[in-house]
């Protein structure tokens, strides 16, 4: 028995099914992640060294020497490239695309570890990261408050850091900028020579009071007594009483006898701004696969209890949301949504117009619901978020879904206008073009299928686009053998063509409307299909014509990964020669602030002064436009009008370039 019998003779068990189906699809959607792009893995893994105090020449030969000799032998290692800078060593392992990215970490974290034991002693452990487009904060903030830097810090470190990593799926928070607090000892060199004592000698000293040490147990009885020396220090005052010496085996000498114990802040490393005034930066990421929106969403409301609760302290401190990328994600699916929303409705109408009957256009409009809801069950089950290119699938397929169920629907009707009962029309109608619409559909499943196949960075990109619109019309075939007959068959009732009353005298006369447009485009395409048929070498020749123009055209066509992005948002990086000092830059990046925010068109600035890795001699602006109606020029002109303005600062090599938290920068050519 095949599905369309089954289907026209139990209607009750594929009426529960389809609500099954429906049910799960959209419990499936409910739970899906959310995000802009497919989740696109880069097999590059980055290690990075500090070694503060070397120059470039030690750096490479004594970090990134060894490392290199350690990485080159791995599996799959396709190149390993360097960049030796003052003070850091970043060595990028790039592995053929088939590798694991998971796997070449853990392999590169064993081999950093083995190359660690060649390092100078003063160089930091290696952080080994691997390239993720998705490691970008998904929300950034900005603290701001007219109390002490040291004080700014502490609110930021322990007050909103840890109740942001308490939010579900945020994985990592960190802080740019500000300074932290640090207890400084200055000491006095002639009284150390007069006592004859030594700065090492001193700071072992002092490392060695300020601990809690455990001092062992007793056991008496029942009871068991546990001790410990209680030496860490709970004010300025246990430090400056600190014993480091006695002075001729006898005179005791302190801390405070040697030198001065100031309450300090440690060296700036960076400086944040935001709008030409100091701030620190706060950065949330999300954890691997989680919902970009649904975590951005519980950050924003953190976010308002904590203006609430800081409103309270002195000096008002504010935290504000300088980027959230999940404006983009909501932006991009809202639109693709209204598209798909907008194409069933015309699709919807089109069929309407063309079948002339109401049930008929119910019956067939049904395969669009049920196909697209019903895609998501297994756009879950492989592991697929809701994003730019799965919508963009489910968008494209909406003019593919109802053709199935279209023949069926046809052809039943015709059998129902040939005197037959609904039943067995649709039985028989069914069988006739069972084969035809299997066919059409695979074919179309062979045009997209390969599509999820492609090798590379770009088959990443489209895996999930090629095997939406395969589900969506699996989906579709089965709407279109089971569900279309049995509506057909219990649902579509008699074939009544008149048209009275208000219905009649509206809709009708439209549908009569269209029929007559109908018959006279039959017509007209009849006579160009003579036509062609007795000029089919004028026919030929302007379809050769056609055909070379288009080949020509491409030429004119622009070549990218991804088009221009209207965000009104990007990025600008300054780098001055290596020596400079932070506050050179510091200097150097306060002057073009001023010049990128003197553009009427610029909303806000954010600016850090200094690199993730302590390289003082950069830094990076984040610009936000205002809103598209408000501006004249585009984000790609706005762009190219600040690199103008920015050509007299040649000397700190200014570049304008798409916003890129990983640090790729987002340019075509590295």
């Amino acid at each position: 028995m095949s599905l369309a019998d089954t289907s026209v003779k139990r209607p009750t068990f594929i009426t529960c099914l389809v609500i099954v189906m429906i049910a799960l699809g959209w419990a499936s959607m409910q739970r899906m992640g959310v995000d802009l792009f497919p989740d696109v893995t880069f097999p590059v893994v980055t290690v990075t060294t500090a070694y503060p105090g070397a120059g470039p020449a030690e750096i490479e030969s004594l970090v990134t020497k060894p490392l290199e000799d350690e990485l080159s032998t791995l599996s799959g290692i396709k190149r390993v490239s360097s960049i030796n800078q003052e003070g850091v060593s970043l060595v990028i392992a790039e592995f053929a695309l088939e590798t694991d990215v998971k796997f070449a970490e853990s392999q590169v974290r064993d081999r950093s570890s083995a190359a660690k034991k060649f390092f100078p002693k003063d160089a930091l452990d290696p952080v080994i990261r691997r390239v993720d487009p998705a490691d970008q904060p998904i929300v950034a903030l900005a603290l701001e408050g007219e109390i002490p830097p040291g004080e700014l810090y502490d609110l930021a470190n322990e007050n909103i850091k840890p109740k942001i990593e308490q939010i579900n799926r945020v994985g990592q928070v960190e802080i740019v900028g500000g300074r932290k607090r640090e207890i400084l000892v200055e000491l006095d060199r002639r009284k150390l020579k007069a006592r004859e004592l030594s700065v090492t000698g001193i700071a072992a000293r002092l490392a060695a009071s300020g601990e809690n040490v455990p001092a062992g147990k007793i056991n008496e009885g029942p009871k068991e007594t546990i001790f410990r020396s209680l030496g860490q220090f709970k004010s300025m005052a246990d430090i400056e009483q600190t014993l480091v010496s006695f002075y001729g085996s006898e005179v005791p000498t302190t801390l405070k006898d040697v030198g001065e114990i100031k309450d300090s802040l440690k060296d700036e490393k960076s400086k944040a701004y935001i709008n030409g005034k100091s701030a620190l930066f706060i950065n949330a990421f999300k954890q691997s696969g989680a919902n970009t929106v649904a975590v951005a969403d519980a950050i924003m409301a953190r976010v308002k209890q904590f203006n609430v609760e800081l409103a309270k302290q002195p000096g008002k401190p504010q935290l504000s949301v300088y980027r959230d990328t999940s404006k983009f994600i909501r932006a991009n699916i809202t639109d693709v949504k209204e598209s798909i929303i907008i194409g069933v409705i015309l699709a919807v109408v089109v069929v309407f117009l063309f079948l002339a009957s109401g049930r008929s256009t119910i019956i067939t409009g049904l395969a669009l619901p049920n196909s697209l809801i019903g895609a998501f069950v297994l756009m879950a089950a492989f592991g697929f978020t809701i994003n730019i290119m799965t919508l963009l699938a489910l968008s494209l397929s909406v003019g593919l879904l109802v053709d199935d169920a279209i023949v069926v629907r046809e052809n039943i009707f015709r059998h129902i206008e040939m005197g037959k009962n609904p039943v067995r029309a649709a039985l028989e109608g069914t069988a006739e073009v069972r084969l035809a619409v299997i066919a059409t559909t695979l074919t179309i499943c062979a045009v997209f299928g390969p599509v999820a196949f492609l090798q590379g960075v770009v088959g990443q990109f489209f895996k999930s686009f090629g095997l939406t619109i395969v589900f969506a019309m699996l989906i579709s075939l089965f709407d279109a053998l089971t569900i279309a007959p049995m509506l057909s068959a219990y649902f579509a009732g008699h074939i009544d063509k008149a048209r009275t009353g208000i219905w009649g005298a509206t809709v009708g006369r439209m549908l009569d409307g269209f029929a007559r447009f109908q018959d006279w485009l039959e017509n007209y395409y009849g006579r160009l299909l003579e036509f062609g048929v007795r000029r089919p070498l004028i026919v030929l020749i302007v379809s050769g014509l056609i055909w070379v123009v288009s080949l020509i055209s491409i030429r004119w066509v622009p070549k990218t990964f991804l088009p221009p992005q209207e965000s009104g948002e990007f990025s600008v990086s300054l780098n001055l020669p290596p020596g400079a000092s932070l506050n050179e830059m510091n200097r150097v990046a306060l002057e073009v602030d001023q010049v990128i925010r003197k553009n009427p068109e610029v909303t806000m600035s954010a600016l850090t002064v200094g690199g993730r890795n302590e390289e003082a001699n950069v830094a990076d602006y984040f610009v936000q436009l205002v809103g598209s109606k408000e501006r004249k020029f585009t984000t790609t002109q706005m762009k190219d009008r600040l690199r103008e303005q920015l050509k007299p600062y040649v000397s700190a090599n200014p570049v304008v370039k798409d916003y890129d938290a990983v640090g790729g920068g987002q340019r075509p050519f590295n």
